[in-house]
């Protein structure tokens, strides 16, 4: 039976149905959903690569120095062997960090 309902049985057992995002309730409080920027999302991604940068570099200037430690006489061959780290270090991230600190500078002086 899809007719009206005359007895109103039924319509105790429903639940109002209301759009929280049209109530006033809603309008109040302007609650809106918070999503970063671009600008926000390349700043952190500058700072975690300047950061790992900063930590590998570190890491290889220290593994250098202990090769510089361990070795019992310092010739051209051992030099060049601690300086192995670091030429390496400098080869995969200076590409990377010219591309973020441009892209970085140029939305600063736009």
């Amino acid at each position: 039976m899809s007719g009206p309902n005359r007895s109103g049985q039924e319509e105790l057992g429903r639940v109002p149905v209301e759009r929280i995002d049209e109530s006033s309730e809603f309008e109040r409080l302007r609650l809106t959903a918070v999503e970063p920027s671009k600008a926000a999302t390349a700043r952190l991604l500058a700072l975690i690569l300047i950061w790992t940068f900063a930590v590998v570099l570190l890491i290889s200037l220290a593994i250098g120095c202990d090769v510089l430690n361990r070795s019992t006489a310092i010739d051209d061959k051992v030099l060049a062997n601690s300086l192995e780290f670091v030429k390496a270090t400098s080869s995969i991230f200076t590409p990377l960090l010219a591309f973020v600190l441009g892209y970085y500078f140029s939305k600063r002086e736009g």
